[in-house]
């Protein structure tokens, strides 16, 4: 194996969830910049121990709020809360070899008829069919592009509510990054109202 190869598989690994500790102090000026320019507000916390920084941003987007946050030791995640109009579960993730077994022997998951998401992502929902029509290629093609780790949309039946919970890696990535994740989740957001599953 080469050292560009060895290189590469090191890249992919750190672009994946883990375990492990990052320093995001050196990403406080993007931030800032980013709630800046969304009108957004951005905030640092610790930990008890004053040892891992959390960063919370927040932004604007029509009647909702995008909570984005990072900190040294959890993944990059956006949160956004909802009224909901109907009773729709979905929960996307990365499809491991464990789950490509276990999905032989079991219900079969939803497809969307493309070989490179359908590969990338186990697909669950309460109903298919609107599952199908929110992950439209251009929404597929986002998730890849920027390696969504799991995307989940749950419904509270008795509080009318909803929540959006995207976990995307352990690092916070670059300016052009977090903008395109911004504006993923803006998309979503718009999709959802377009399919009457939020008002």
């Amino acid at each position: 194996m080469s050292k560009e190869e060895d290189k590469t598989k090191i890249e992919k690994l750190l672009e994946t969830p883990s375990h492990g500790y990052t320093d995001n102090f050196s990403k406080r000026e993007m931030w800032k910049e980013i709630a800046k320019t969304y009108h957004g507000e951005f905030k640092i916390k610790s930990d008890s121990s004053h040892a891992l920084e959390i960063h919370n941003i927040t932004i604007p987007y029509k009647k909702w709020q995008i909570n984005i946050s990072v900190s040294d030791s959890r993944p990059l995640k956006f949160r956004v809360t909802f009224a909901s109009r109907m009773d729709f579960d979905l929960m996307l993730s990365w499809e491991d070899f464990m789950e490509r077994i276990l999905k032989k022997f079991g219900k079969p998951e939803i497809e969307v008829g493309s070989d490179e998401f359908d590969k990338r992502y186990l697909i669950k929902s309460s109903q298919p069919r609107l599952a199908r029509q929110l992950l439209e290629p251009k929404f597929q093609k986002s998730l890849l592009e920027y390696n969504v780790y799991s995307l989940s949309y749950e419904t509270i039946v008795e509080s009318k509510k909803a929540e959006l919970l995207t976990v995307i890696q352990r690092r916070a990535g670059s300016k052009d990054f977090i903008v395109g994740l911004i504006n993923m989740h803006i998309f979503l957001i718009d999709s959802l109202v377009n399919l009457k599953i939020i008002s």
